[in-house]
């Protein structure tokens, strides 16, 4: 469904650049290897603690929020994201380095031509 995974693209650019700081940088990657297509976003943000990146797909799971001690959305971007790249067949992930930034991924099946 290429309107959910606009939406999956969409959101996370998005948080990238919500959570990027004024002067920092947004990069956007789309990568077709063994069958599969895999989009990401890095972002040179504050980045996430290991400790709180399995939350960060969880319904109402705002770690970002958390640091900051304020609310920037509802918490569900991103549990929306995991679904809807999970019915069509893939994987998504987080790669985080604390004061370093994050790289939001997603990979899906490529279509056949």
């Amino acid at each position: 469904d290429r309107d959910l995974i606009r939406r999956v693209v969409a959101n996370l650019a998005g948080n990238a650049i919500k959570f990027t700081p004024r002067g920092g940088s947004v990069t956007v990657a789309l990568q077709e290897a063994n069958g599969s297509v895999t989009f990401r976003v890095t972002d040179t943000g504050r980045g996430i603690p290991p400790e709180h990146l399995h939350q960060v797909f969880e319904k109402f799971g705002q770690v970002e929020a958390q640091h900051g001690g304020t609310k920037h959305s509802s918490g569900l971007g991103l549990t929306f994201c995991k679904l809807a790249v999970e019915a069509h067949g893939g994987s998504i992930g987080i790669d985080s380095e604390v004061g370093k930034g994050s790289t939001f991924w997603f990979s899906l099946p490529a279509a056949p031509t």
